[in-house]
């Protein structure tokens, strides 16, 4: 080869192997510098995430609002009231301890989380200021998982592990094209370049309006005929990236695993302790009749009268076995049933609906059928919910243990 084609060809390599370092953020290998077509395995059209960043952004915006419009979201005794939420998700929570503290200011929280929903749907639609909102999402979404979804079993059937991994997922590949981050990068890095320096403004700015990998325009020079265009216009990612997702993917698998104090089966049908009998089927039940108070055994508490139940209602007293919410719920005629009033699904208070005749569950829309044993109807929980034991003596005294 003579010499000035070997020069020009060496300069031509160098200038590839550059290009590409600058657009994946790691060297080439010496293949996808002289073969560019090679390289393509790496290249990842940013208009791929589009519909990810759509469906993120508008399902924040819809969560805020739809919380803004719920009657009871600020209202103490509401079944959806945030109080009354932040106490069901901190049952055999890992983060129980901040969701206790969380309590004391339940109402600004349920504020704050609103505001932050909304904010965060809205940069992401528009693009703008897209990481550190991505990563304020990640972060609301794992917690939601470590409270809301903590109980879900199998992990899968809990929507907040997904959302954290649509978040790495977009985190990793930012916001792809039409994003007000490429034209907001310029006066952010002008502006903190005279407060704070070179180096330490180009670090921020690229952390606010530089997502990873973010994308590199290069025009065309002579001497790089052998490019291939797909390399000036995609969005990549490097190994050290596809390495973090693969990781994360791994730890979220693991956390989501079966966990001990889950969701247990429906408890035994509980006979009526009066001659005249007419329980329900299904799940732990009693029935009024002749007889006398001395079939109520011991350990068994009084919560309440039949007087206080008409047909096709339920109500919520606390099991002083456990100290969770349990519902009573009178079906028709004699039947009664006590269940456990924690959702098997993320740990929220279930409540009776006389117009389906079903408990359910405000949060996720779970429905169990009071009368067969609570078995689930409908929504995500994975299993009926537990049964209590319960006995109602002569004078329709409600008794469970």
């Amino acid at each position: 080869m003579p010499r000035n084609a070997a020069t020009r060809h060496q300069r031509a390599d160098g200038r590839r192997r550059e290009i590409f370092q600058q657009q994946t953020g790691s060297p080439p290998l010496a293949s996808a510098t002289r073969y560019p077509s090679l390289a393509r395995g790496y290249a990842i059209p940013g208009v791929a995430i589009l519909p990810l960043r759509l469906f993120l952004g508008l399902t924040f915006v819809y969560a805020g609002i739809q919380k803004l419009t719920d009657s009871g979201f600020f209202r103490a005794g509401s079944p959806t009231y945030i109080g009354a939420q932040l106490l069901a998700f901190s049952r055999g929570s890992p983060i129980a301890f901040l969701l206790d503290q969380m309590m004391g200011q339940a109402v600004a929280i349920g504020a704050l989380t609103i505001l932050t929903e909304v904010a965060i749907g809205l940069l992401v639609l528009l693009g703008l200021l897209t990481r550190p909102a991505v990563l304020i999402g990640l972060i609301l979404n794992l917690m939601f998982f470590l409270s809301a979804s903590w109980h879900t079993y199998p992990y899968f059937f809990g929507s907040d592990i997904v959302f954290v991994m649509c978040w790495l997922t977009l985190a990793l590949t930012g916001p792809g094209p039409f994003a007000l981050d490429a034209l907001a990068q310029v006066p952010i890095r002008q502006g903190l370049r005279r407060r704070l320096g070179r180096a330490r403004a180009d670090a921020i700015a690229s952390f606010i309006t530089g997502p990873l990998g973010s994308p590199t325009t290069v025009r065309e020079e002579p001497g790089q005929e052998g490019i291939d265009p797909a390399l000036s216009d995609r969005r990549r990612l490097n190994r050290a990236e596809a390495l973090l997702g693969v990781i994360a993917a791994v730890v979220f698998v693991v956390l989501g695993l079966p966990r001990k104090g889950g969701a247990t089966p429906a408890g035994k049908t509980i006979a009526a302790t009066t001659p005249k009998s007419a329980g329900g089927t299904g799940g732990a039940s009693g029935s009024t009749g002749g007889g006398s108070q001395s079939g109520i055994p011991a350990g068994f508490k009084k919560i309440g009268n039949i007087t206080q139940l008409p047909a096709n209602t339920g109500g919520t007293v606390s099991d002083p076995k456990t100290g969770d919410p349990a519902i009573i719920v009178h079906t028709s005629g004699s039947n009664y049933f006590a269940y456990d009033a924690v959702c098997t699904h993320a740990g929220c208070t279930v409540e009776y609906d006389p117009q389906s005749k079903m408990i359910v569950c405000p949060c996720h829309g779970g429905e169990f059928d009071p009368a067969h044993g609570a078995q689930v109807v409908a929504g995500p929980p994975p299993s009926p919910l537990t049964a209590i034991e319960m006995k109602i003596d002569s004078q329709g005294n409600i008794y469970i243990v």
